[in-house]
């Protein structure tokens, strides 16, 4: 590896990378907000205004940028929204620090040189960092629990188990707003609502989001070349997949699932077969037909009338099969097999040996078996009894142009995502929820336990099944490492060098009354470390106060960046004076409620107005100067969000009558009163503001960016560590 010379990250770097992506995705933010076209050089069009789209099809150079984009994508697949949100609250609090550094360093430097106050302006920086990042369990908890609670509304019933559907039209058209535009918002919100109540996840709403969420991509079936109106809601499973041999049945019949050919081989895997003469070639093949002669009547009087194929069959099984009137679907997806089989609660058969011999276990009872043409495409349409509590139904989402059609599909799912952020509540206990089951990692593990239906049939079989449907978002790089050993400390002092320094938190009381009174601070003794769940950013608490259990760390972050095979590589080196401290932060006890679940609030940036409201009263006690400059800075950060969205022809003065209204209401009626009917999640805006809080902080832990360049392996190495 050939190293490049370092460069440093200051905060304006980080900035400018910042902006450079708001100025792009702040045209496409809001209800008013237009298409991003993108081409390329092949002459393709990309026609989009979904934000994650949007960012994942920009050509970034800059690592950091990347590293910011891997970020959005994790909280993404964890809320199913917020892209844009996310930078832009992200560039405002970058704006927010780098004023605060910029004015804190100009007052009280002592450094009469450029470096000197580089240096500076670095710690201070990191300072005000840490600060915001202990602000999610130190201040922001308290807020939201005491003060914003007292405003939100429930998706529920008043029994509490019953969801609404007209309040879930209203969440579902202010998502599918910003999402699409205002023009089918109407339209898609209803079918949404329609689709979640047709599968009946009423009665079982947490694994029936579960199962939209993790098999999404089985569920549902892209059309281009019609408009989004033709969109519709079919009965069953449409499996991607034309018939080989289509025959007509009425009534109820069976249904069979094989991973292998029907037809047996000439001899078992592992042995050889000697033919001395012509006769026992042509004995050979009469014994194969009159075998597949004998499983296609034993399947015929089983009233077996489809043949659902992870494989292709053999010419003389779809003879057989044709003369019969069994129809036959090849090459199916492995994934929509363990569905159909999850659904009908039947087994796959792998050995054609048994087929004689079925049982009923491995037998489905289908309704209806007929091809469905969607578009320029014929498929296969199933309909059949379901064995549990979901009632299968497929969506069909159309659309004018590719681009279009696939932002549909990511608004489709990243609604039901943001449903199911949304119907399950979040704790105190770090800003854990409360039911981690109900996760995308949960979600993960209902797709795990499809294809182990498959895979009971055949282990071969299922290991060939295509695993590209896996709605499970990537990983990605963890930037920071929980600890690393005083060994590899010592080895990078000779790189970087800096100071210890003792870090020392304190949580402040926000249940009283935001009147003035002063506010006494008391030591923390139940921060965590938050578990990386989904996919997620390292969520970090700071260490108790306590004099026994202060927390020395040095900290020693590089970002290694190689252009030639576009790998980023990020590594932070943590060394650890005492445990004690990290070792009590797991409570027995279960948390408490901190958002509960189906919480709601009214567009339009009410949830922003209502936090910078009480953020700023709360900055006005008796607190630290660097929480009151931590609370500061993400008051203001927050109203970037609904100055985007009121913003008129490059004018803040929309924004200003609302902002003066809301304020004039909270302060005379203490509520708010006269907004829109359209509601939005509240624990999703409050995953927003803390996936934001972390991506920031791990900005900012950059040091340096190393560029380095690999060489590229030859054959011969490539052999050679083969041949190891």
């Amino acid at each position: 590896v050939k190293m490049k010379s370092a460069q440093s990250l200051d905060i304006g770097t980080l900035v400018q990378i910042a902006e450079t992506l708001e100025s792009i995705v702040s045209r496409c933010f809001g209800p008013n907000g237009g298409l991003v076209l993108f081409t390329k050089a092949t002459g393709e069009v990309l026609l989009t205004r979904d934000g994650k789209k949007i960012l994942h099809s920009l050509l970034l150079d800059h690592p950091v940028a990347r590293v910011l984009v891997d970020c959005v994508s994790v909280h993404c697949s964890m809320t199913g929204d917020g892209a844009k949100s996310f930078i832009l609250l992200l560039s405002a609090l970058l704006r927010g620090l780098q004023a605060s550094v910029e004015k804190g360093t100009g007052r009280q430097t002592t450094c009469h040189n450029s470096s000197g106050r580089g240096k500076q302006a670095s710690q201070e920086v990191r300072q005000v960092a840490n600060c915001l990042l202990t602000f999610q369990t130190q201040v922001l908890d308290g807020i939201i629990k005491q003060h914003l609670s007292q405003h939100v509304t429930s998706l529920f019933s008043n029994n509490g188990q019953t969801m609404s559907k007209d309040k879930m039209n209203l969440l579902m058209e202010a998502y599918f707003c910003g999402k699409t535009g205002n023009g089918d918002c109407r339209f898609l919100s209803q079918m949404a609502c329609d689709y979640f109540f047709k599968c009946n996840c009423e009665q079982e709403r947490d694994s029936g989001l579960n199962l939209i969420c993790s098999q999404f991509l089985e569920l549902h079936t892209a059309v281009t070349g019609l408009p989004v109106h033709c969109s519709r809601i079919l009965e069953g499973l449409v499996l991607h997949r034309d018939f080989t041999v289509y025959c007509p049945a009425d009534g109820h019949f069976k249904a069979l699932v094989v991973t292998e050919p029907v037809q047996p081989s000439f001899s078992a895997t592992g042995t050889t077969l000697y033919l001395r003469s012509e006769s026992q070639l042509q004995s050979c093949y009469s014994w194969i037909s009159n075998r597949v002669e004998e499983v296609i009547t034993s399947l015929q009087q089983n009233q077996v009338k489809l043949i659902l194929s992870s494989v292709k069959q053999s010419d003389l099984v779809i003879y057989h099969a044709k003369l019969r009137g069994i129809s036959v679907l090849e090459c199916v997806e492995g994934e929509e097999l363990s569905v159909f089989c999850h659904f009908n609660g039947v087994l796959p058969l792998a050995a054609c040996w048994d087929i004689p011999h079925i049982r009923q276990e491995h037998l489905a009872d289908v309704t209806f078996c007929k091809p469905v043409l969607l578009g320029s495409r014929r498929y296969a349409h199933v309909g059949f009894q379901n064995k549990t509590d979901f009632n299968s139904h497929c969506l069909v989402l159309c659309g004018p142009v590719l681009g279009l059609t696939e932002q549909y599909v990511s608004a489709f799912q990243g609604a039901f995502r943001m449903l199911q952020q949304t119907c399950e509540p979040v704790g105190l206990w770090n800003s854990h929820r409360l039911h981690s089951k109900h996760s995308v990692r949960s979600a993960h593990k209902t797709s795990c336990s499809l294809k182990s239906s498959l895979k009971s049939g055949n282990d071969t079989a299922a290991d060939r099944s295509s695993d590209c449907h896996d709605d499970q978002c990537p990983a990605i790089e963890e930037l920071h490492c929980s600890s690393a050993s005083v060994d590899d400390e010592k080895r990078m002092e000779g790189t970087v060098k800096r100071e210890p320094r003792k870090l020392q938190s304190k949580r402040y009381d926000c249940s009283g009354p935001l009147n003035g009174t002063n506010i006494s601070g008391h030591g923390s003794d139940e921060n965590s470390q938050d578990s990386t769940e989904s996919g997620s950013c390292p969520q970090q608490s700071r260490p108790t106060s306590d004099a026994s259990n202060e927390l020395t760390v040095q900290r020693k972050s590089v970002l290694f960046s190689d252009p030639v095979n576009n790998v980023l590589e990020k590594c932070c080196r943590i060394t650890v004076g005492n445990f004690e401290a990290m070792g009590q932060v797991f409570n027995q006890k279960p948390p408490e409620t901190l958002i509960e679940a189906g919480s709601i609030l009214p567009v339009g940036g009410v949830f922003e107005f209502l936090l910078h409201h009480y953020l700023k009263l709360y900055s006005k006690q008796d607190v630290e100067s660097d929480t009151k400059t931590a609370c500061n800075i993400i008051a203001d950060a927050v109203l970037n969000i609904p100055r985007s969205v009121y913003k008129e022809k490059g004018t803040n003065r929309q924004f200003l009558e609302v902002h003066t209204k809301f304020a004039r209401d909270i302060k005379i009626k203490g509520q708010i009163c006269g907004w829109l009917d359209f509601n939005e999640s509240v624990s999703c805006k409050y995953q927003l503001l803390v996936s934001v809080l972390q991506c920031l902080h791990t900005l900012v832990s950059l040091d340096f960016l190393v560029h380095s360049s690999r060489r590229t392996r030859t054959g011969v190495e490539c052999e050679s560590e083969d041949s190891d």
